[in-house]
């Protein structure tokens, strides 16, 4: 018995039933990932300024449990701090480079940078295939 296959059914608006979002024009893609550079950038200057005007003189104990406990937290703290300020660096590289042509290239292959990986990382720099090349290098050093 022959096995007849039905087309698919049309959706209101003329598509069919698969989920296929459209990815949107190029000038949106950068404003979109503009916007999420600029919000990221203004949460984290913020982070940073909450924290550096949080900063108290070291403090001195005579209990050296008391004292190694605030000198791990002022060690975390200031880990924090650093990476807060190279995520910065990150994202006006980002901001700088939208300015150019070569925002959303690797900078292993020099491809293009896909945009679903852009939307989640707007500061991405490499391509995932040529991240994890460089991530297993930098793990074999």
């Amino acid at each position: 018995m022959a096995q007849t296959i039905s087309p698919r059914r049309r959706q209101p608006g003329g598509s069919t039933g698969t989920a296929h979002r459209a990815t949107p024009p190029l000038n949106v893609r950068r404003a979109d990932l503009w916007r999420e550079l600029s919000r990221q950038r203004a949460v984290l200057l913020a982070s940073a300024n909450l924290s550096l005007a949080a900063e108290s003189a070291a403090e001195l104990y005579a209990d050296p449990a008391d004292q190694a406990s605030t000198d791990l937290e002022h060690d975390v703290a200031m880990q924090v701090k650093a990476r807060t300020f190279e995520r910065l660096r990150h994202i006006e590289h980002a901001l700088q480079l939208m300015r150019t042509k070569d925002y959303g290239q690797c900078l292993h292959c020099h491809g293009d940078i896909p945009y679903e990986r852009l939307k989640v990382q707007p500061d991405a720099e490499f391509c995932v295939p040529c991240l994890t090349t460089v991530e297993q290098k930098a793990a074999h050093n």
